[in-house]
């Protein structure tokens, strides 16, 4: 999934720019994805301050569900909707496959959690075998995340080419985006 794995690679890489289906720019895109992420972050974030903020409940954990897959399926939509440029297309088709693996990992989990008679702890359902299992993609979400992050931040070798007045622009683009990805 290496776009740069050699000069000649690279090169290569960059002459699809001109080429792309897509209107977007490499940053341009990137900056929309890095505007997703941060959205669905923030999204979790309050859905999970307001669950560990209530006593722990059945209904309380389906109102959780509800609002979290509903994060997920928006997210995974704003992504399908994007038109990536060429160059990163190999980028944005592995994107997609894991955060639908993401997204049927916490749909099986909500049905889990629904299917709990009492909950009396927060998150109590991250031990079960569904919870494991979903940690488990999450760690190959992270994994991604923590790759294409390093895919972009390589375009900063691009810099040494900005005084080279024939390249066109889009060859010397270098693409800053901070994805937050965990550790």
């Amino acid at each position: 999934m290496r776009f740069r794995s050699s000069w000649i690679g690279l090169w290569l890489t960059l002459a699809l720019i001109g080429c792309g289906s897509s209107e977007l720019t490499v940053s341009e895109y990137a900056a929309e994805i890095e505007q997703l992420v941060v959205e669905m972050e923030a999204g979790f974030a309050s859905i999970d301050a307001n669950w560990e903020a209530q006593v722990p409940s059945v209904a309380g954990a389906a109102d959780y569900w509800e609002k979290r897959l509903e994060i997920r399926n928006d997210y995974l939509e704003s992504i399908e909707a994007l038109d990536p440029p060429t160059e990163v297309q190999e980028m944005h088709e592995s994107a997609l496959a894991v955060f639908n693996k993401i997204t049927d990992a916490d749909e099986v989990l909500a049905a889990k959690v629904a299917s709990l008679d009492v909950i009396t702890e927060h998150w109590q359902w991250v031990d079960t075998a569904e919870g494991k299992a979903a940690d488990e993609v999450l760690a190959e979400v992270f994994a991604f995340c923590r790759a294409s992050q390093e895919e972009f931040d390589a375009t900063e070798d691009l810099e040494q080419f900005e005084d080279i007045t024939w390249l066109p622009a889009e060859m010397k683009q270098v693409v800053r985006v901070a994805f937050g990805c965990p550790e």
